[in-house]
């Protein structure tokens, strides 16, 4: 549902056609960048300097956006996210309208509306409150959170904008995901929702209440992947051959299925299985 009229208690802001969903998201993202970082603006800036970003909204868009990002000043949380909001609501535009999900295109075999339905229902009968959600490159990680998110008040844990995060406060460039993930669950609370390619993988799935495992067939991922690429998308994907596709969803399955706990659902035709570790209530 795209809407036309300011966001909700900032009247100054411009008004565009933003997708309700996507502001409210994005509100949200900039109320964690205030609360987690000590410096959230220039997380921003960080995130808005990479080619990819670039590629989406324009060089010219992009580098005038952070110029005036660049010149605020701003006294407290609402006052941030109102100044943020009203730069950036015509990049939110550009944005929206380059934007596709992937499995809500006609003929995919991605995860599907019942898929999102059961794991939203798990997690109010399990109370569970630290979700992964894990699977192969283009499995559609990101938007299956976003889905659970828009049914919980749950907070949106997002890896690579705290990598930027991680590397502002402790000074340091590099940082591997084990060690990562360690540090973001120091800073944050649950109840909260994870989502990452190498969760798995790399055996980081301990401290989760429950997993969520995308495992939808390799020409679905393969599919994800032409469309990035014909969108001019970049990202870590590109690191992965279209060869390695078959090995990684092996070793994903196998730690999927050894890790113990309960598995609650298993869609065949999408892939997508969920497995409830911890029960809080």
């Amino acid at each position: 549902m795209s809407f036309e009229k300011s966001p909700q208690n900032y009247p100054n802001v411009i008004k565009f056609q933003v997708d309700e969903r996507i502001l409210t998201q994005k509100e949200t993202d900039m109320r964690d960048f205030f609360r987690s970082s000590d410096s959230p603006l220039d997380i921003i800036i960080a995130e808005m300097q990479v080619d990819e970003f670039k590629n989406v909204t324009g060089e010219d868009i992009a580098n005038k956006t952070i110029k005036q990002l660049r010149g605020i000043t701003y006294k407290d949380e609402d006052d941030f996210v109102a100044k943020v909001l009203q730069i950036a609501m015509p990049v939110l535009e550009i944005i929206q309208k380059d934007k596709k999900d992937a499995h809500k295109q006609e003929g995919r075999d991605m995860y599907t509306e019942a898929d999102v339905e059961v794991a939203v229902s798990a997690i109010r009968e399990s109370g569970s409150e630290k979700i992964y959600v894990t699977g192969n490159v283009g499995s559609g990680k990101t938007t299956f959170a976003r889905e659970i998110l828009r049914e919980t008040s749950f907070k949106n844990i997002n890896v690579d904008r705290w990598f930027q995060i991680f590397r502002q406060e402790q000074q340091r460039e590099a940082a591997d995901l084990s060690e990562l993930i360690k540090y973001i669950l120091q800073k944050e609370k649950p109840p909260f929702i994870i989502n990452h390619a190498d969760l798995l993988r790399q055996n980081l799935i301990e401290d989760a209440d429950m997993v969520v495992y995308l495992n939808p067939k390799k020409s679905e991922l393969l599919k994800s992947r032409q469309l990035r690429s014909e969108s001019g998308a970049q990202g870590e994907w590109q690191m992965v051959s279209e060869d390695e596709y078959d090995k990684i969803a092996e070793k994903n399955t196998e730690s999927f299925e050894n890790m113990g706990g309960v598995l609650k659902y298993h869609n065949k035709k999408s892939g997508t299985s969920i497995r409830v570790l911890k029960t809080n209530k």
